[in-house]
């Protein structure tokens, strides 16, 4: 099972809302394929022009005019990393094995609503450092980021000196802890939060500004203009709800 629930999150049954996260993840990435590249170019597709404006509205991609809309060569750069990261959220959270609990008490953050611990390479069954096994150890999200980047479907860290390759559906595990406000957050923002701090992690984006709605999210991206945009994970964690 990928994802494992413990304490007051298996309680609560959240598992639909990490569902909704990967399906949205999976949506975003679909539209970003270069592949899929004349679809989301195509000035005459409804949906396609919602996807567009979203782009602008949340990264600040800019679409020439004329009858084929148009991308210069950076925001079609930037498309790419798009991709790559959303179609990697939808992987981590959906193959990866993810154990998924709230905060102690004590460890709380009335501020935060939730974080991604980094990644376990080789993990006992808790999802923590196996001491028995020397391949055990505790990765960096960097680390995964290298990865991806690559486009490598096995994953590759250097343990001690040594790469020490992996499959990452069989043996890597990360922890998200959930704080309160994650409880008391309505459903969307609920997965806005799972995506938004899978950004974090897979995106390295920072906390420039923070929305609880789409229209907040809208407002305060395309304020910030592209280059702050695209490192403010509230932009990431919206943008798939909105397209």
């Amino acid at each position: 099972m990928p994802r494992i629930y413990r304490g007051q999150a298996q309680v609560e049954a959240l598992d639909t809302y990490f569902i909704d996260a990967v399906a949205l993840a999976r949506n975003a990435a679909n539209w970003l394929q270069r592949r899929n590249r004349n679809t989301l170019l195509d000035p005459g597709n409804a949906d396609a022009t919602t996807v567009r404006g979203a782009l602008t509205t949340y990264f600040g991609v800019q679409f020439g005019a004329g009858p084929v809309p148009a991308l210069g060569s950076g925001d079609d750069t930037f498309l790419g990393t798009l991709q790559r990261v959303y179609a990697a959220m939808a992987t981590a959270l959906n193959t990866w094995t993810v154990y998924i609990e709230y905060a102690d008490w004590q460890d709380h953050d009335a501020d935060e609503y939730a974080a991604a611990g980094p990644p376990v390479v080789n993990p006992d069954q808790d999802g923590a450092v196996d001491p028995g096994n020397p391949n055990s150890f505790q990765a960096a999200w960097s680390d995964v980021r290298r990865n991806i980047n690559n486009g490598t479907q096995s994953y590759v860290f250097m343990h001690n000196g040594v790469p020490i390759t992996v499959s990452p559906a069989r043996d890597l595990a990360f922890k998200i802890q959930l704080n309160v406000r994650f409880r008391n957050a309505d459903d969307q923002l609920k997965q806005e939060t799972i995506l938004h701090e899978m950004s974090h992690a897979l995106a390295d984006t920072n906390d420039a500004a923070y929305a609880d709605t789409i229209v907040q999210a809208r407002q305060i991206c395309a304020a910030r203009g592209a280059p702050t945009a695209r490192d403010t994970a509230d932009c990431w964690g919206f943008f798939p709800l909105d397209i």
